[in-house]
């Protein structure tokens, strides 16, 4: 059985926020307990905040390699600026750079099939321009997914998602990847072109 945290939980919040977060309530924890509990309990009341150093560390290692946030936003200018055979060409590499297998579909719903330890993601990416993607995008994705026997499926687009988009993607196993993923995937597919 696979555990998924709630992106609610305190500690999803922390890994999703800067890496240095997690050490500030690690020492707000130590601090506290040090200044209100009684001698006896010092030292148990200061290891409660291991967790958070723990937290830390993986909140770190996960954005050793995040781009900064006028990289995001020039790479996604330039992913405005391309047409769909360069665009398509760099997100292919850039998921080959992260480990898939990648083949073209010639659906209209879904444009590429990930397959990476044994299982398949499909990937919609054609509307990475328009300004809102609703439920109707994700329930056509969906239909792939079946046809495909896929265990998941994402949808790029740079704009806005759909209220009913993100009701649906919340139900299914549907990942919904804005200008920072697209972002990623096209530094990483730059980075192939240039080896």
């Amino acid at each position: 059985m696979k555990f998924k945290m709630s992106e609610k939980s305190l500690f999803a919040t922390l890994l999703r926020a800067p890496w240095w977060v997690s050490f500030l309530v690690m020492l707000s924890v130590a601090l506290v307990a040090g200044a209100l509990l009684p001698d006896a309990y010092k030292m148990a009341g200061a290891l409660g905040g291991f967790p958070f150093l723990v937290i830390g560390v993986i909140a770190a290692w996960q954005q050793r390699n995040a781009l900064s946030s006028e990289r995001i936003s020039e790479l996604t200018d330039q992913a405005r600026s391309l047409g769909w055979a360069e665009f398509s060409s760099l997100l292919e590499q850039g998921f080959r750079h992260q480990g898939f297998a990648v083949s073209r579909l010639k659906n209209d719903s879904a444009d590429f099939k990930l397959e990476k330890n044994g299982r398949i993601t499909l990937v919609s990416a054609k509307r990475w321009k328009a300004a809102s993607v609703g439920g109707d995008n994700v329930r056509d994705l969906l239909h792939a997914l079946e046809s495909h026997e896929a265990s998941s499926c994402s949808l790029l687009n740079l704009g806005q998602f759909s209220q009913a988009a993100l009701d649906m993607a919340g139900q299914n196993p549907v990942h919904l990847m804005g200008p920072n993923h697209i972002a990623q995937l096209l530094n990483d597919g730059m980075k192939t072109q240039k080896n």
